[in-house]
């Protein structure tokens, strides 16, 4: 494998590549906003997100993403915005960027009258500052006075800008997003190399449904309202598309028991299959892990896929599919008389 890295940095100093532009993670409903701005905001709860993934560990330089993330949904303005963190590691190359996310949720008129719990369209968008940096002195060559080689510690500071609609009830989604618009070139280059790496539009397409296992119709009263599914499954489908690359499908299937634990399983078009679990505890926490790994004969090559997620919620208004009611927490509280 130090030979098909060596091919991969040789690539990096002489010409043009296009890489894992975007951070792949196994669960993005920890994080929606990183692939649809317009998810922020989409469970009804105020939060913040750390998440961690090692990515193919029978690899030396393997992708590293770590990301840092919160998010707010404002009931009364039917608004939601949060920002975040987000650094990906990939040997000799990194990215770290600042995101922020705002999103609009459009009521129907069926949720005003108190017909069904949510039912809205949501708009988002994302803008983002990324830093790209190159480690010359962690490529590969074979020459040690190579002439050729990149200078060390260079970097560059692009801007990007996503879009995204989301509709979505108590029941199903559906969702449309570009989180990478801007197209442009990372060029780094000395007086006798030229590393340029083209970063191009990446395309999302995500739907998914609840489906109450005990099988009643769903009508929706005031005691339904309050009501929470106690055994629920959420089948749901990822498309991903990138000029130039082939189109990647993920589906997964999940089982939830009484918003507090899940389980999900799933697979993509690239040869991965993988599983998660994610556990709420005391309405405040959700903590999750996720593996995967390829089954199209390179496992014994690049190895497997881990991921850590861990949320904590400040507040949530329950009618999210994941996340029970947990009140609003004060921070300064009233003068003691």
């Amino acid at each position: 494998m130090d030979k098909l890295f060596i091919i991969l940095f040789a690539f990096l100093i002489c010409g043009s590549v296009r890489s894992q532009q975007m951070p792949l993670m196994s669960e993005y409903m920890h994080s929606p906003a990183l692939i649809n701005p317009a998810m922020i905001g989409w469970e009804d709860l105020t939060a913040v997100t750390a998440s961690y993934r090692h990515q193919w560990t029978g690899m030396k330089g393997n992708p590293i993403t770590f990301m840092l993330n919160f998010r707010h949904f404002d009931q009364k303005r039917n608004m939601a915005f949060g920002g975040g963190l987000l650094h990906d590691q990939t040997g000799p190359t990194s990215s770290t960027g600042l995101n922020l996310y705002y999103a609009y949720h459009l009521k129907f008129a069926s949720e005003k009258k108190g017909e069904e719990k949510r039912h809205r369209l949501s708009i988002g968008m994302s803008l983002s500052a990324n830093q790209y940096r190159l480690d010359g002195s962690k490529l590969l060559y074979n020459d040690l006075n190579d002439p050729l080689i990149i200078g060390n510690n260079e970097y560059q500071i692009l801007p990007d800008a996503g879009l995204g609609l989301f509709y979505y009830n108590d029941m199903y989604y559906i969702g449309f997003s570009v989180p990478q618009m801007i197209s442009m070139n990372v060029r780094f280059e000395s007086d006798n190399a030229l590393s340029n790496i083209r970063r191009v539009p990446h395309f999302y397409v995500n739907a998914g449904v609840k489906v109450d296992l005990r099988g009643k119709k769903n009508r929706f009263t005031k005691r339904s309202l309050k009501e929470k599914v106690k055994h629920m499954l959420v089948p749901s489908l990822w498309f991903r598309f990138a000029p130039l690359s082939p189109i990647n499908f993920y589906a997964n299937l999940r089982y939830v028991w009484n918003q507090m634990l899940g389980f999900g399983f799933g697979g993509s078009t690239d040869g991965t299959i993988g599983f998660d679990v994610s556990v709420n505890v005391q309405k405040r926490f959700r903590v999750g892990y996720a593996f995967s790994l390829p089954v199209n004969g390179l496992s014994q090559y690049i190895g497997t896929n881990h991921e850590i997620m861990l949320t904590y919620v400040f507040g949530s208004n329950g009618n999210g599919w994941m996340f029970e009611q947990a009140e609003q927490q004060v921070k300064f509280r009233k003068k003691l008389k």
